[in-house]
């Protein structure tokens, strides 16, 4: 089979099982109903994906891309720095209240439903610290890194737990309060540096 085709057969099985996360969650997710989707046999799934955890890797990777491009697109007329940092994650957070289903799947479900031992989940936890990390650095320059990192971790860690509160509606907020309350979040994990 030429590579051409390949990677457009595969591609068909991936945008099919992006779809069904986008439009009704992992929890619908399985070889037939992908195959289904793609226009193709369940086992011709096999032929480009070791099984359907290897599949939603892919998935995952294709979606961290997607978030990248977005907040690259919301974030890229303003200065490098703090506002930066505030449109990087205003971005980010956007993405996943426009995605409820990514940020599920990201989040979420247990890692041994979305990996295979070929996986690098790290990709996961460290996406936010890599779109912001220049910031960092420009904010703060060269000091003490560990108290740097303490902050950013910090921070990551609160930019997610408010996504997650807002998301399962366990705090009732108005998206404009959301995105006050990052500004804040900002304010704070800078000030503690």
């Amino acid at each position: 089979m030429n590579e051409v085709r390949e990677e457009r057969i595969k591609g068909y099985f991936l945008s099919a099982a992006k779809d069904l996360i986008r439009g009704e969650g992992l929890e619908i997710v399985s070889a037939r109903n992908v195959a289904e989707r793609a226009g193709y046999s369940y086992a011709t799934l096999y032929n480009y994906f070791h099984d359907i955890r290897d599949l939603i890797f892919s998935c995952v990777e294709d979606f961290l891309e997607e978030c990248r491009a977005f907040v690259q697109s919301y974030s890229s007329k303003v200065p490098a720095g703090k506002e930066h940092l505030i449109s990087v994650v205003s971005g980010y957070c956007n993405f996943f209240i426009q995605y409820p289903g990514i940020f599920d799947l990201l989040f979420h479900q247990k890692i041994s439903a979305i990996t295979t031992a070929q996986s690098k989940t790290g990709k996961i936890v460290d996406f936010l610290p890599e779109l912001t990390a220049s910031d960092w650095r420009i904010i703060f320059g060269e000091h003490d890194t560990d108290t740097i990192s303490d902050a950013q971790n910090a921070y990551v860690y609160a930019i997610h737990g408010l996504l997650l509160l807002y998301l399962n509606n366990r705090q009732v907020m108005e998206y404009s309060q959301v995105m006050e309350k990052i500004q804040k979040l900002t304010e704070c994990a800078i000030q503690k540096c």
